[in-house]
């Protein structure tokens, strides 16, 4: 399957933007954004605004599911908090699994 860098939902794409928008402004880089454009950025740079794009997309989803839980592949999401597989004696740990080993919020 060949990849593509076309959205899946492309009424989506608007949105996306956005939030990039402003995730780059959160993290202080969209002046240079805006003066001198993406394609100038370090990978560094844009690999931050990507991290940021998807923890804040599985809060979004984990906060939609509600009191909800599914499991899929390993995980289990149940109200608002994933966790690898296992979960004992139903302590659960608070946040998003990639806020946990996230090494910037440290």
């Amino acid at each position: 399957m060949a990849r593509s860098n076309k959205p899946v939902n492309p009424g989506a794409e608007n949105a996306l933007d956005r939030m990039k928008l402003e995730i780059a402004t959160e993290l202080g880089i969209s002046d240079r954004v805006r003066s001198q454009g993406w394609s100038t950025m370090t990978s560094a740079d844009c690999g931050r605004v990507g991290g940021h794009m998807v923890r804040r997309m599985i809060e979004q989803y984990e906060s939609s599911m509600g009191g909800q839980t599914s499991t899929s592949s390993g995980s289990t999401t149940t109200s608002g908090t994933m966790t690898s597989g296992n979960m004992t004696s139903g302590n659960m740990t608070s946040g998003t699994m990639t806020s946990q080993y996230d090494i910037n919020s440290k």
